[in-house]
């Protein structure tokens, strides 16, 4: 059986909108044969997400999608091939989460204003089941209180950079995140680095530091890049001499441009972030 791996996933315990134990089974059904779940800046789902990879017969890889700022902004780092229990890790990740509370909170606080509702912050826990939900949750309280006409309006609307209820959060420095991957024993991976709509200059000007700060990959195997995108990030990973990672970022159903498993192959001559990780799979 040829091994199929899809190294960016989201569930239920982030932003994803399925269950961990759901998206194994997709993942599953969709021939994954290794899945890291990287939910953002918290490990809640693994441990369920652990019990259906085995029971699947499949591969689960710890992960986390760490937040980070640099430069006054946000980045995403990957961490692969986690230790959970690391207290480096666990530190870092109580860290993000009371962060993520705090800026929900004030999202809250701001929507109530802005958009004319009443507890925006309690009734956003209650639709995530927990007390530090993202944006996703609140555009869904816009939409069921019938502010907005969908999620994507919600974000233009109230809840994207430059509207009334974004918020910035003060994540760790690129190096603290990194640094707690590494002293879990992961790999630190920059997940989806197209998105970021830097300049071929900016973005290799990032990647140097990411590289300096201890960066040891770049997610360059995804769905829907174009011929441009892809040849920079192919520039990028030989000249910063980078491992690469391939991962769909898949977070619902209904995004179907983001099928789990359904990714392009690594490119020729790059180092897959597995290899090393699983010396004797078969082909």
């Amino acid at each position: 059986m040829t091994a199929c791996f899809d190294l960016h996933s989201h569930s239920l315990a982030s932003d994803g909108a399925l269950s961990p134990t759901d998206l194994v089974a997709r993942a599953a059904d969709y021939g994954v044969t290794h899945l890291a779940l990287t939910d953002h800046d918290t490990l809640r789902g693994l441990d369920e997400a652990r019990q259906a990879a085995q029971a699947r017969g499949m591969t689960l890889i710890n992960g986390i999608e760490l937040s980070v700022r640099h430069d006054n902004r946000e980045f995403h780092v990957l961490g692969l091939w986690v230790d959970v229990d690391d207290p480096t890790l666990q530190a870092r990740v109580s860290a993000q989460n009371e962060a993520r509370i705090n800026r929900a909170r004030e999202i809250g606080r701001r929507l109530d204003r802005a958009a004319g509702l009443a507890n925006s912050y309690e009734r956003a826990c209650e639709l995530a089941d927990n007390d530090a939900p993202g944006r996703p949750w609140f555009a869904k309280l816009l939409e069921q209180a019938g502010r907005v006409r969908n999620h994507r309006h919600a974000f233009n609307r109230f809840l994207k950079q430059g509207q009334s209820a974004f918020v910035a959060t003060p994540w760790c420095s690129l190096e603290e995140g990194i640094a707690a991957i590494h002293a879990a024993g992961g790999t630190a991976v920059l997940a989806h680095p197209h998105a970021y709509n830097m300049t071929r200059k900016r973005l290799r000007h990032f990647l140097g530091q990411f590289k300096a700060a201890g960066g040891d990959g770049l997610e360059v195997a995804m769905p829907g890049l174009t011929p441009h995108q892809q040849a920079l990030l192919d520039e990028c990973w030989q000249h910063f001499d980078l491992q690469v990672s391939a991962g769909s970022d898949f977070h619902s159903p209904e995004q179907r441009w983001l099928a789990l498993g359904r990714l392009p192959p690594v490119p020729t001559g790059a180092t897959p972030v597995w290899e090393g990780r699983y010396a004797s799979l078969n082909s």
